[in-house]
């Protein structure tokens, strides 16, 4: 697996993934992508999964957005993904939400050691649980 940060070349295959979540992400995605925000994970020279992340969070490191093709998931791609913006952030405080109803993410960040740092009501009846991890 080789994960790198993600160049035009690589739009056709992250719009097709992000149609695998929900809503139409399509004018952001290719907005991030324009800003270098976006890192992917290549298995066998196709890309797999991608993670949107920038500075953007009150200044700090925010993961927005991760996916994996469905065929892909629970296969160590989003750990890659993951350490790969690790690294860049390395000696800073990294962050990173999830939905309240979304349990495999609640797994996969305590697994990597995350700890919650907050909630907000962003969709209702589901609440945005905000993660963070010190990088030092």
């Amino acid at each position: 697996m080789r994960v790198r940060e993600a160049s035009a070349a690589d739009l056709i295959a992250i719009l097709s993934i992000g149609t695998t979540t929900p809503w139409d992400k399509s004018a952001y995605l290719q907005r991030q992508l324009s800003e270098g925000n976006i890192a992917v994970a290549e298995l066998e020279g196709e890309v797999r999964g991608f993670i949107v992340w920038n500075r953007e969070f009150f200044s700090l490191p925010f993961v927005w957005l991760i996916a994996v093709e469905p065929a892909h998931r629970r296969g160590g791609i989003a750990s890659a993904l993951f350490d790969y913006v690790e690294r860049l952030c390395a000696g800073s405080r990294l962050y990173s939400s999830t939905n309240e109803s979304h349990a495999a993410m609640h797994a996969f960040f305590t697994k990597r050691g995350y700890r919650r740092a907050g909630t907000a009501d962003v969709d209702p009846g589901d609440p945005e649980i905000f993660y963070r991890i010190d990088l030092t």
